[in-house]
């Protein structure tokens, strides 16, 4: 507990009596709730601004996790999820040595992988959760580990596109950053890599150059998107970069790729890199890379069509992504799912009338992986029923929503992981599914009255876009299969399949064995079988390098007679459409002939429809092939030549002496190499062998030489995963401070000082620990915290100590406090953007006098005990666009209550109640215009008073008496109210206030420069306009009478004159500044005026670390 003492003006002052001849008057005071976050430590509301926000992650179950131990990798997995695991690590095992030789390093640590059944259940999980914002971003190392975390989607393509790409990154970071905490503590303070750098690299690494990628170059290059080269973001920055490395590898070499990046990292510059490789400067690059592209694309839309038809949606949107159109089998309705961000509508539109309306809505805008996959929609034969497949809460959940009386009916579908597709039979009794048991994606059929499935397929192979045809009897689905005959094949034997798709027709009345094979492209994908008309499908195709909708018709000859004819099936193939972009859905009504389909252009897609033709007459078109299948196909035709000539020539093998790549990471080669028989010499991770090659061992030898270890059950071990050394303006643990009596500036800082803090955590990161030290330079006013975090279940739980010591000298003692905290936290989501907080804490403060003197000595230790609760509802929906930069909407609501136990003073309290709300708009893509608005009031036995004033983490604050202070409201704490710029700190003061903050952030050289800039400082640097406008007040409003703006009080010798006088409560202020990150330290400037009772006052300036609010 802190006690200060004050002096007391006026004309009663002669009567004072006391040791030192003044009234001393000790003011009980408590700092309460420093809390730490699950990572870092924050501020709470009182510290101005400050006030933490964050995100949560909601888990619905409890994951058993096990996992397999391997020479280079660890593969984690719990239910259901064994088989996934030993894919993985079988496929990573082939890799390896691949992605070792691109890159020319070896890993130095074995790599983790976390294997998560669905993308559902990866986002329950805590891996990579802040929950709360951090306001001094300085002196932060987040240590790099080798954890992959992947998920399975239903496609081996996908799931093996995410192995290498987690790899990749494991690889390139350590190159990057450095395997030693050292390296990457330094590395990470002095190196800033733009997006496109590491996310366009690792995903050239992971995925070849395919149908969609190209198609995203063709229109960012055509469309002149991709000039602006440095103003990229997300899937535009990834696609770019892509195509980058892509263009350096195809010009320069594949070995150009590990020395640009040993050269970037030496020199900590990025176009550094480029220049001394590729001796080029990086502008110059991107020039001839974006011509290089525009050449091949420009002319590529010629003869292509475009729809004629107007969209469906009156307003297409760029940051939605539209999927999944469906009509009903009367053609009334159509519908189809929006997707943006995470938060998914169900529309329903009407085409007669041309109305659309949401019918489902679920999720919520994150700024994190969105899930794409769900939900399912397909509707009911009779044409009023929309059926909804979708995961909630952890289950996989089938709707029926009927459309004209809006009932809805639901069911569980249990025994799988994950579905991903399905589609009505005729009679509306089942669906037919494609959905995923223990790693493997099979069809099913699905008896919705029974909730039973019945099992079609039974092997590895993707069994994807199943569709019931011929009145039910059919059923149509894309598979990579290799073969048409229906084998059990519940093992994967060796990783790497085919990734295209072709179509199969499954005979379900006769329950054959044999499939029919419906289309055979090796070099296309052909996806999305919908029914046409009778003996007619529809679907996807990229034959020509463009996802187009074809037409199969069934046909068939007689090929012999004995005692029954007997029939050979085939299929005929035809264009409909010979589009410029990918279609990306589609579908068909046959019984009302009309056909509707999703076009993704750029940054849009859009829904179209039309009138069906018939199938015999319709016009049957053969796109032309784009430049990348033409090449692809010339690719392939040469490779075939070159395997065929090198059967016929077969050269003996020469022994002789040659260069032996050495990389990081390798052991040194002993001096006698010449003794090494390079032939048959073999590195210790299988030879450095592209997967698929002819050399090496064959598959039955890596079947036999692949050992699956034993099942080991997973243990909580910790680990470093950030530090952090940084000089610091802060209190850790920031508390209302005791009242003082408002004769000098606030410091809610104490000052320059050294703040160090280890955060640990389990590989799950499910338990945290963090422990922090503030150590003032003299020693004296030092912080400790310790926190213990047990997030694993939905219920956050967190136990937190915090122990300060603050020195204050007054004129006649020096008082040392040792302020002892022991929270307890409960935490509980009600879904990722809403949650409820409750904290209970005991406090004991001793104030310790030091003997200065022999009165000071006699002067007992004074002791006193506290209890206090505090609740908090907290919603966060803001995504981060950079550093200071955000969009979106945030609001807290608080409640906190104070009772002191001991001596008599048990019937002193405090309550608080506050509110903030924080809005950030983008005007322009990263510029933002945010807006604030806070209001808190205190009653009780006890109050807390606010000084209005100034800004957060002011450096040099100063303090002004012309707001007279009201006494009697018995303040036992005091804060501030900020922001008030244009002002010195006690403009005003009271019980109560209310601010409103606007600022427009723009960051002018990101938002201005066309290529990477070198400098964080001025990545960073942006120019502010802001406009503040508040009060603080007693009473019941800030014009009541009660309020003590409106008294002035003034001490003439015997005298004390009461003066009323006029004045308006609210100020203003308007002003400028300047933002940047120096050093890693986020620095603020500002220049205000303020204006009180309709007067401008001399400008102020500010200077203060941290970021706005």
């Amino acid at each position: 507990m802190c006690y200060f003492y004050i002096l007391v003006f006026g004309s009663k002052m002669s009567n004072l009596s006391g040791r030192y001849g003044i009234f001393k008057l000790k003011l009980l005071g408590t700092i309460f709730f420093g809390l730490l976050t699950l990572m870092p430590v924050h501020a709470q509301f009182y510290n101005g601004s400050q006030m933490p926000f964050g995100k949560s992650r909601v888990q619905y179950g409890d994951f058993l996790w096990t996992y397999y131990r391997f020479d280079d990798f660890d593969t984690y997995f719990y239910l259901n999820g064994k088989e996934l695991a030993i894919y993985t690590a079988r496929y990573a095992k082939e890799i390896l040595p691949e992605l070792e030789s691109l890159l020319e390093t070896r890993m130095s640590d074995k790599i983790e992988f976390i294997v998560f059944n669905s993308l559902t259940d990866l986002k329950q999980s805590n891996i990579g959760l802040v929950s709360e914002q951090q306001y001094n971003i300085g002196g932060i190392t987040h240590i790099i580990e080798n954890k992959v975390f992947i998920y399975f989607d239903g496609n081996y393509a996908n799931f093996e596109k995410q192995i290498r790409a987690g790899m990749a990154r494991a690889l390139i970071d350590q190159s990057i950053y450095g395997g030693s905490v050292g390296r990457q503590i330094t590395n990470a303070t002095l190196m800033s890599m733009p997006a496109w750098f590491i996310d366009g690299l690792v995903s050239y690494i992971a995925e070849e150059w395919n149908t969609e990628i190209d198609n995203y170059m063709r229109e960012g290059i055509l469309s002149g998107r991709y000039r602006k080269f440095n103003h990229l973001k997300g899937e535009d920055a990834i696609y770019a970069g892509h195509g980058i490395w892509k263009y350096i590898a195809d010009k320069y070499g594949k070995q150009a790729i590990p020395n640009i990046i040993y050269l970037a990292r030496v020199s900590r510059n990025v176009e550094t890199g480029f220049l001394y490789v590729l001796n080029i400067s990086f502008r110059n690059l991107v020039k001839e890379w974006y011509e290089s592209y525009r050449g091949q694309y420009l002319n590529s839309d010629e003869g292509r069509q475009k729809p004629v038809t107007a969209p469906v949606q009156k307003k297409v949107i760029k940051a939605v992504v539209y999927d999944r159109v469906r009509l009903s089998p009367d053609g009334k309705y159509m519908a189809w799912i929006s997707n943006q961000d995470g938060q998914v509508k169900v529309w329903l539109h009407d085409t007669r009338n041309g109305k659309s309306k949401v019918v489902y809505r679920q999720g919520h805008r994150l700024d994190e992986k969105n899930d794409l996959s769900y939900p399912l929609i397909e509707f009911h034969p009779n044409g009023n029923t929309l059926g909804l497949i979708t995961e909630r809460k952890g289950e996989i959940r089938f709707y029926q929503i009927n459309l004209e009386s809006k009932r809805r009916t639901w069911q569980f579908i249990y025994g799988f992981q994950k579905i991903v597709d399905m589609a009505y039979s005729h009679d509306g009794r089942r669906f037919v599914m494609s959905a995923v048991r223990k790693g493997q994606t099979d069809i099913y059929v699905y008896n919705i009255a029974a909730s039973a499935a019945e099992q079609i397929t039974r092997d590895v192979y993707n069994d994807l876009n199943p569709v019931f045809i011929n009145n039910s009897r059919q059923i149509v689905f894309s598979s990579n299969r290799p073969s048409d005959t229906l084998t059990e094949e519940p093992k994967i034997i060796k990783p790497g399949f085919d990734h295209k798709h072709d179509l199969f027709l499954y005979d379900y009345a006769a329950k054959s064995k044999v499939l029919r094979r419906i289309t055979d492209t090796p070099y296309a994908n052909e996806i999305q079988p919908v029914e046409y008309e009778k003996g007619y499908i529809s679907y996807l195709g990229d034959e020509n390098g463009i996802y187009n909708r074809y037409l199969a018709g069934f046909d068939s000859v007689i090929t012999h007679v004995d005692t029954a004819a007997h029939y050979r099936y085939f299929t005929r193939t035809y264009g409909l459409t010979n589009y410029a972009r990918n279609i990306v859905s589609h579908t068909s009504s046959p019984r009302s002939a009309k056909i509707a389909e999703i076009i993704h252009s750029g940054q849009y897609r859009t829904i179209y429809s039309y009138d069906q033709a018939p199938a015999r007459g319709i016009e049957r078109l053969a796109p032309p092939l784009t430049g990348y299948m033409e090449q692809k196909l010339l690719e392939v035709s040469l490779l075939k030549e070159k395997e065929k000539s090198a059967q016929t020539q077969v050269k003996p093998k020469e022994r002789r002496r040659r260069f032996v790549s050495v990389y990081a990471g390798d052991p040194e080669l002993p001096a006698s190499d010449s003794l090494i028989d390079l032939d048959q010499y073999r590195l210790g991770r299988e030879g450095l062998k592209r997967p698929g090659s002819k050399s090496g061992l064959s598959p039955v030898d890596e079947r036999d030489n692949f050992v699956i270890p034993k099942q080991r059950n997973y243990n909580v071990e910790y680990r470093i995963n950030e530090l952090v050394s940084q000089l610091d303006f802060n209190f850790l643990s920031t508390s209302y401070q005791p009242f003082s009596g408002g004769g000098g500036p606030i410091f809610l800082t104490p000052g320059l000082n050294a703040f160090f803090r280890i955060g640990l955590s389990d590989l799950l990161e499910d338990y945290r620990i963090v422990a922090g030290v503030r150590l003032d330079f003299n020693l004296v006013n030092n912080e400790y915290v310790v926190s213990i975090a047990n997030l694993k279940h939905r219920l956050d739980r967190e136990i937190y100590f915090h122990r300060q010591s603050i020195e204050q000298i007054s004129l006649y003692s020096i008082v040392r406090y040792r302020i002892h905290e022991l929270h307890y936290i409960l935490k509980y989501p009600l879904n990722p953007l809403l949650s409820v907080k409750g904290t209970a804490t005991m406090r004991k403060d001793r104030a310790v006098f030091m003997s200065t003197d022999q009165y000071n000595l006699r002067e007992p230790d004074i002791n006193r005990y506290w209890v206090s609760g505090k609740g908090e509802l907290t919603y966060d929906a803001t995504r981060q666009l950079g550093l200071n930069l955000l969009d979106g909407l945030r609001y807290k609501v608080f409640g906190e209550y104070y009772q002191r136990l001991d001596g008599d003073s048990k019937n002193t309290n405090m309550v608080v109640l506050g509110f903030d709300i924080r809005h950030y708009l983008p005007i322009h893509r990263n510029f933002i215009w945010a807006n604030r608005f806070a209001t808190s009031t205190s009653f009780g036995k006890s109050r807390l008073i606010y000084y209005m004033g100034g800004v957060d983490t002011w450096l040099a604050p100063k303090f002004t008496t012309d707001a007279p202070i009201d006494y009697s409201q018995n303040y036992a704490y005091q804060t501030l109210a900020t922001n008030m710029r244009g002002f010195y700190q006690n403009v005003r003061n009271g019980n109560s206030f209310a601010v409103i903050n606007s600022e427009l952030r723009f960051p002018v050289f990101s938002y201005l420069a066309n290529r990477p800039l070198r400098s964080d400082f001025l990545t960073n640097f942006q120019l502010i306009a802001f406009g503040d406008l508040g009060t603080a007040w007693t009473g019941a409003t800030p014009y009541a009478d009660e309020n003590a703006l409106f008294t002035r009080v003034i001490s003439r010798g015997p005298l004390l004159i009461t003066i009323r006088e006029q004045r308006e409560p609210l100020v203003g202020g308007l002003g400028f500044g300047a933002r940047t990150r120096l050093l890693g330290y986020f620095l603020r400037a500002d220049y205000a005026w303020g204006i009180e009772d309709m007067v401008i006052n001399k400008p102020v300036f500010y200077i203060s670390l941290s970021l706005d609010f």
